[in-house]
This record gives C-alpha cells, sequence and structure tokens, in this order.
C-alpha cells in the first residue's frame, strides 16, 4: 500500500470536488481503512509533502456540511494522528492544527444547530433525544480525535528530528514547531472542549466520552509542562471537581483518578495564600492520593455523608476520607463552591471528632485544609476562635489536634488566609 498511498489521497481530493456524497464517503472509509490497517513498522507516507496534502485533503472533508461525509472524515482524520504516519521530517504541524481546528470548528457548528433546533422545539422528546446521541457520538469521535494529537505530542518529545523544521529560516517566525503545536492543543481545549463538553454533560451522562475527555485533560499535564500549574488552578475553579463525583463507571474511575491525582499535585505545589508543602509532605500527600482517589465513586452530598461519619472508621476508609476533604479544599480555595457551606461545616466537624474519639493524627496537609474549610463555612468576617463557640465539643478537638501535631503557627497562618 506504501506505493499506492499517493493515488488514494489524490483519488481523494478528487471526489470531494464532485457533489456525490456517498463518494466522499466511501473515499474516506477507504482511506481510515488503510490508515488503521497499515502495520506501524512501515511508514505509510515517507514523504512530508504527502503527508500535508492528506492533511488538507482532510480538512476540506471535515468542514463538509454533510453530516455524514464529516463524521467519516473525523473518524479518518483519529486513524491519521499516528506516529508512524507523521514521522517523515519536518513533522507538518502548521496543518495538523489547522486540520484539529477545522474538526472543532465542524463539531461546535453541529452541537449549536443542535441546541437550536431543541430551543425552537422543532423535535418531540424522542426526535431531542436522538439529536442528543447523534450529538455525543460526534463529540466523542472529535475527542478520540483530539486525544490522538494530543499522544502524538507527547510521543514526538523524545524526537530531536520532530521539534521543528529544519529548514525554516533562522530569521523566520517558528510557528511549525512541536511547541507551537503542543501550546495550540492546551488553547484549544480550554476554549473549545471543555465547554463542548460541560454543555453536552447538563443533557445527559455518557461514560464512554468522559474517559477520553479526561484522558486528554492529563495527557496536557504532560504535553505543556510549563503551564501545567496556571491549567489546574483553571480547571480548579471550573465545574470539573463536581463532574468526577457523579460517576462510577469502573474505566471512568481510573482515568479520573490519575487526572485527578497530578492536578491536585499541581495545585497543591504552587498555593497562592501560603507556603508550598515540603517535598516530603508532598511525597506523603501523592501516595495517599493515588490509594485514595480510585475508591472515591460517590456524589457531593453522599461524600459529606461519609466524611461526617463518626462511627469506627478503619485504614481504607480514613484514606478515602482524606481524599475527599483535599478535593472539598481544593475546589473551595479556587471558587468551584458547589456544596452548602453549613452542610460541609458539619461534615467536617463530624471529621475532627471522629479522629478524636479513635486519637488519630492526620496528615499535617489533611490537617490545614480542614481548618481553611472550618474557617471559610463560618463565614470569612468571623474568627476561627467562634467555631468552638458555635460547635460544642469542636474546640477540644482543636486543641488535642495541635498538641499532637505542634503547629499552632501554622493554623494561625490558615486562619489568617481564610480572613483575607
Amino acid at each position: 500500500m506504501v506505493g499506492s498511498i499517493e493515488a488514494v489521497v489524490r483519488s481523494l481530493q478528487g471526489s470531494l470536488k464532485m457533489t456525490n456524497t456517498e463518494l466522499h464517503k466511501q473515499g474516506l472509509l477507504l482511506f481510515a481503512e488503510i490508515l488503521t490497517r497499515q502495520p506501524e513498522e512501515i511508514r505509510l507516507f515517507t514523504s512530508s509533502a504527502m503527508c500535508g496534502d492528506a492533511a488538507r485533503a482532510l480538512q476540506e472533508a471535515v468542514s463538509s456540511p454533510v453530516l455524514e461525509v464529516a463524521a467519516e472524515a473525523v473518524k479518518a482524520t483519529s486513524a491519521f494522528l499516528r506516529k508512524d504516519h507523521q514521522s517523515a521530517p519536518p513533522v507538518q504541524y502548521t496543518a495538523l492544527q489547522a486540520l484539529l481546528e477545522a474538526m472543532l470548528s465542524r463539531c461546535i457548528e453541529f452541537s449549536q444547530t443542535s441546541l437550536n433546533m431543541r430551543a425552537l422545539g422543532h423535535a418531540c422528546r424522542r426526535e431531542s433525544e436522538k439529536a442528543i446521541l447523534r450529538r455525543g457520538k460526534f463529540l466523542l469521535s472529535t475527542l478520540e480525535g483530539f486525544r490522538n494529537a494530543c499522544r502524538l505530542a507527547v510521543e514526538f518529545q523524545g524526537e530531536p528530528l520532530a521539534q521543528e523544521n529544519p529548514f525554516t529560516a533562522p530569521s523566520a517566525e517558528k510557528k511549525d514547531t512541536l511547541e507551537a503545536f503542543s501550546e495550540f492543543l492546551l488553547s484549544a481545549c480550554d476554549s473549545q472542549c471543555i465547554p463542548m463538553v460541560m454543555r453536552y454533560l447538563e443533557q445527559t451522562t455518557h461514560p464512554g466520552l468522559m474517559e477520553v475527555f479526561f484522558s486528554i485533560l492529563h495527557s496536557l499535564f504532560v504535553i505543556v509542562p510549563h503551564m501545567k500549574e496556571k491549567f489546574s488552578k483553571k480547571l480548579g475553579s471550573s465545574a470539573v471537581s463536581f463532574v468526577l463525583f457523579s460517576q462510577s463507571h469502573s474505566a471512568l474511575n481510573q482515568v479520573c483518578s490519575c487526572f485527578l491525582h497530578c492536578m491536585c499535585l499541581n495545585l497543591l505545589s504552587a498555593p497562592e495564600k501560603t507556603e508550598p508543602p515540603s517535598s516530603e509532605e508532598l511525597s506523603a500527600v501523592s501516595e495517599l492520593l493515588q490509594q485514595g482517589l480510585p475508591q472515591i465513586n460517590s456524589r457531593g452530598p453522599e461524600s459529606l455523608a461519609f466524611l461526617s461519619d463518626c462511627q469506627y472508621v478503619e485504614g481504607a476508609a480514613r484514606q478515602r476520607q482524606y481524599c475527599i476533604l483535599l478535593l472539598f479544599y481544593l475546589a473551595y480555595i479556587h471558587e468551584d463552591r458547589f456544596l452548602l457551606e453549613a452542610e460541609l461545616f458539619v461534615a467536617v466537624q463530624g471529621f475532627f471528632l471522629s479522629l478524636q474519639d479513635q486519637g488519630e493524627r492526620p496528615p499535617l496537609v489533611v490537617f490545614r485544609a480542614s481548618i481553611y474549610l472550618l474557617a471559610t463555612c463560618q463565614g470569612k468576617d468571623s474568627a476561627l476562635d467562634e467555631v468552638g463557640t458555635r460547635m460544642p465539643g469542636l474546640s477540644s478537638s482543636f486543641t488535642s489536634l495541635q498538641e499532637w501535631i505542634g503547629y499552632s503557627d501554622d493554623i494561625c497562618a490558615d486562619r489568617g488566609m481564610a480572613e483575607t
């Protein structure tokens, strides 16, 4: 097939100039089949120029006004975004970016059209459900293509020849580089992928789509490492944390846990109002999150009830409580307040009383997070000392914990953070 791929691309380009949409679909189906079946060890595109021609043909196809044609083109694009298909130097990053931009634009256009039809009442409930399913199917294919582009960026990080076009003049602005492509992926995910997914999830649930979505978010921490803290802070201030509590699918739980683990460590490593944890503390928290996050598969209210359980709490369950509390803390500190403060206050109080009854000492980072939540939930203008007055028996918990840990100065620091 190596010798005839040029003919296939030329044929696809020619068919797209015709008005026969069935011909378009069949050409894209054939191209996708070739891209998928080609063994990885045998390079399909021996010329970078031919690879660029294929990208431009797919760009034209994904922009088709005929949904069936665009859908087949998105699937072919997903198969096209494979390292062995893009490894003929120089990598055509500009063409790949244009292809992804067209793919995302077509998905947004289709999603918006479906929403407008729904708003105008052009469909009965059954038709509306079918439209949601069609949107989900197209969005999933788009995200799979985007995920493959992210995987491509990760794989090319270790390839010196894939960093930039060696034939670019030294004085020219270097846009056709892996760095520029990686930053585009982050920007596109932030401005297009996340809003599309969040809007779709307002109407229905889709574990398979969510699995792909969170794998994209996780990979971006690796693709653009110098932006991971800023990206994490933006995610922490959105509804992503709430969405995580609404799923219990096993495969989804695993990929969400990996994403959450990275995001939490990024946020804890660069706090805005306190000193960052020591390397020892961060290492301990990392291990805690790795063990506890996969066990969290409940919604916010159920997690609150579990956190406030004053019965005897065993090791694994306690680790899960620690993780839940850290998630609540990170959500609150980044203004993602999806729980009633009074209910959260009572839950954290129950958590403290349980610790006291069992004579346990929480990790210092968990203790700080608990104090912050208690202080925040009772009101920004109130003093932390008033907590004990409002909740009888809680002041003795604070005293015991301070004695256990000997960190009164840090408690005061967290108190000042909550009051600012």
